[in-house]
């Protein structure tokens, strides 16, 4: 008699997404270009063809970006600290 064979366990990492929802469309086919260097991020839907460039810091990722985006766009004003 032989042993039951264990079962093999898949670890599954989740990544950060490449392409984000529009606030305009409602697609998921917003691509946001960073350009550290020069501190600036551009933001375009390929479906609307809907654009937005803003100035980030250096330490700002995408998920980021876009978030300054959204508020951006719907009008949300950051809190005065």
């Amino acid at each position: 008699m032989g042993r039951k064979r264990q079962k093999e366990v898949k670890i599954i990492r989740k990544r950060l997404p490449s392409h984000y929802l529009c606030p305009n469309c409602g697609k998921n086919t917003v691509g946001i270009i960073l350009h550290k260097d020069e501190g600036f991020a551009r933001i375009i839907c390929s479906a609307c063809a809907l654009k937005d460039q803003f100035p980030v810091k250096e330490s700002t990722d995408p998920v980021d970006a876009y978030c300054i985006f959204v508020d951006q766009y719907y009008g949300v004003e950051e809190p005065v600290t």
